[in-house]
């Protein structure tokens, strides 16, 4: 049975990387769903940040945590995105600096070659993920000495049902064969997507936050090199991630910056719902990649 663990910071660490007080870090873990799980058994043979899906309750992220990881021997660092500072556009760097304190802190017990795994859902988690790369991409000065070790330690990106490509009435750019759903008549997708469209205009406009769609996906497209080790569930029936749109990020990671990509691309279930459609695929594919990533850890010290 997984042990549920809320982990103070060493003052080496609260000071390194965090600029709240341990009140404000608190409430942060409130909010946010933020709790380190560890294993029955130490050392953990990795540790894992699951990035929720919006709206994710901490009944489902333990429910990830245990289905994946915790069976595995992991320490899980759970969290997700406040819904209302994500629909308010507000930054989400206190969720991520909270969740990267606490994986951090439960890495300084393992040995070296122990990975950090990234395992996120939908945009709720891709959001997150963004202001992750920002974080571990900081200049490697003594100030963020940790953030430094946590970013070379990524052993690999688990990507559910994301990234979703944000796509307001600026940019919309027609159907494409699999969004937003290839079953429905071609009058239902049209309205369907349009609908989507703007109410994604309306909130941009609304939070003044006209450049956040392009933000994002240049990031996920051109800056998520952290990690080169890729895994993409999703599927062509998803009703809001196209995946279309996924198909040409891979593409481009393979073909332009070399990255290790393995991909899961269905034809049926719904967003979110690939684990529990294809359970024994979708576990084994993290076993997969979970192993491959602790052999990487083990040849690189």
């Amino acid at each position: 049975m997984a042990k549920t663990e809320t982990l103070v910071a060493p003052t080496n660490i609260s000071q390194k990387m965090l600029s709240l007080s341990s009140s404000a870090a608190a409430a942060v873990r409130k909010s946010s769903h933020i709790q380190t799980l560890l294993p029955s058994s130490s050392p953990p043979r990795a540790v894992v940040i699951i990035l929720g899906h919006l709206g994710a309750s901490p009944e489902k992220l333990n429910h990830y945590a245990e289905k994946l990881y915790l069976r595995n021997n992991c320490a899980v660092v759970t969290a997700a995105s406040p819904p209302s500072r994500f629909m308010l556009n507000k930054s989400l760097q206190p969720t991520v600096l909270v969740a990267l304190q606490d994986a951090t802190q439960v890495l300084e017990t393992t040995p070296p070659s122990t990975p950090l795994v990234v395992h996120l859902f939908s945009n709720g988690g891709a959001f997150l993920l963004e202001e992750m790369i920002r974080l571990l991409k900081q200049e490697d000065d003594s100030s963020n000495f940790d953030l430094c070790a946590a970013r070379h330690k990524i052993g690999f990106q688990f990507f559910d049902s994301c990234p979703c490509f944000v796509r307001p009435a600026w940019n919309f750019d027609g159907l494409t064969s699999a969004f937003p759903h290839p079953t429905f008549s071609v009058v239902g997708r049209t309205m369907y997507a349009l609908a989507a469209s703007w109410s994604l205009t309306v909130w941009c406009t609304l939070t003044l936050s006209l450049h956040r769609p392009m933000r994002f996906w240049n990031t996920v497209l051109h800056e998520n090199d952290v990690c080169r080790n890729h895994v993409y569930a999703y599927t062509t029936t998803d009703l809001a991630t196209d995946a279309h749109q996924v198909d040409k990020l891979i593409k481009h990671l393979r073909e332009e910056l070399s990255y290790d990509i393995t991909t899961f691309r269905y034809e049926d279930s719904n967003h979110c719902r690939l684990l529990h459609d294809h359970e024994q695929e979708y576990t084994k594919a993290v076993d997969d990649a979970l192993e491959a990533a602790i052999q990487r850890g083990s040849q690189s010290t």
